[in-house]
C-alpha cells in the first residue's frame, strides 16, 4: 500500500493502537503481465522507496557506510547478466521493436513519460513541470539528435493519461506509441531521461547515460544526472551492481528463489527467441 490514499486508513489505526506500519508493495520484477499475480514484493518498515520525502529501508541501505558482502555483489552480477539476457523488467509483456524501427547513424535521446498523478512523481520531489523542464532541456542540448517519448503502456490503453500523452510527432520529438519491451527499447538509445520511471534504473544497468527530473530511489548516489537533490543522501555508490544489490536481492523479496522466478517469466516470454 506504500503511502497511497489507500494505506491511510491503516496508517491512522497503526498509530492509534500503537503497532508499527510496514509499507508493502509490488516488487521491481513483477510478473509476466499486469493481470499475474506478483512474484516479488516488497515491505518497508521504514517508509516505501518511491517516496523521497522522507527516509526508506531502501534509502537507508543504500546510505550505509558498511562494506557490501562480496557474495551478494557476485549474485548481483549473476542478476544483472541475466535481466539483460532475457530483457526481463517490472512487466514483461513488451513487444519486441522492430528491426527497422530507427533510422541509422542518428543520436537517440529517449524520455520517459509516466501516468498523471503517480505518487512516484508526487513524492519524488517532482511535478507536471518536471516532464516538460524535461522536454525543453533535451530540446536545448541536443539539438542534432532525434527525440522520441515513451508513453506508459496504461497510457496506451485509454487506461491511464500521462504528462506527455498529448505531445505530438513533428521535427526531431517522436512519440512511441506501442508497447515495447523496456530493456530491449533502452538499448538503442545514447541516453535516457526520466523523473522517476524504473526505466531509468533499467538504462543505468544497460549503462547508458541517464538524467533524473525527480528524485527517484537509484538517483542521488553519484551515478545519474540529477536535477534534485535530496540532503538524506550522502553515501556515494561506486556502480550500478551496488543499487542492483541492494535494491532487486536485498530489499526486495521473491516469493521464492529470484533464479527460479526468473526462469519462469522467461518461460512465458514465449514471443522471443
Amino acid at each position: 500500500m506504500g503511502y497511497k490514499s489507500t494505506a491511510e486508513k491503516a496508517i491512522t489505526k497503526a498509530k492509534q493502537w500503537n503497532l508499527p506500519y510496514w509499507a508493502l508493495e509490488e516488487g521491481f520484477i513483477r510478473s509476466v503481465s499486469p493481470s499475474d499475480p506478483p512474484l516479488s514484493l516488497i515491505v518497508d518498515p521504514v517508509g516505501i522507496y518511491y517516496d523521497a520525502t522522507r527516509p526508506s529501508l531502501l534509502e537507508n541501505m543504500l546510505n550505509s557506510e558498511e562494506t557490501i558482502d562480496s557474495e551478494l555483489l557476485e549474485k548481483a552480477e549473476i542478476l544483472k547478466r541475466l535481466i539483460l539476457k532475457y530483457k526481463i523488467s517490472k512487466y514483461n509483456n513488451g513487444k519486441p521493436v522492430p528491426k527497422d524501427f530507427f533510422p541509422l547513424g542518428k543520436e537517440r535521446i529517449l524520455l520517459v513519460d509516466q501516468t498523471y498523478g503517480d505518487y512516484s512523481v508526487t513524492l519524488g520531489l517532482a511535478d507536471e513541470s518536471s516532464f516538460y523542464k524535461m522536454v525543453q532541456y533535451t530540446l536545448e542540448h541536443y539539438p542534432t539528435a532525434d527525440i522520441y517519448i515513451k508513453l506508459h503502456p496504461r497510457v496506451l490503453t485509454g487506461e491511464k493519461r500521462g504528462y506527455l500523452h498529448k505531445v505530438k510527432n513533428g521535427g526531431r520529438i517522436k512519440v512511441i506509441r506501442d508497447n515495447y519491451n523496456p530493456i530491449e527499447l533502452i538499448s538503442y538509445f545514447d541516453a535516457v531521461f526520466a523523473v522517476t520511471s524504473q526505466m531509468g534504473f533499467e538504462a543505468l544497468l544497460l549503462e547508458k547515460e541517464v538524467f533524473c527530473f525527480g528524485m527517484p530511489w537509484y538517483a542521488g548516489w553519484g551515478l545519474t544526472k540529477d536535477f534534485v537533490k535530496c540532503e538524506r543522501r550522502k553515501k556515494k555508490r561506486k556502480n550500478v551492481i551496488e543499487l542492483l544489490a541492494y535494491g532487486y536481492i536485498v530489499y526486495q523479496r521473491w516469493l521464492t528463489n529470484y533464479l527460479e522466478i526468473l526462469n519462469k517469466i522467461v518461460e512465458k516470454k514465449t514471443f522471443y527467441p
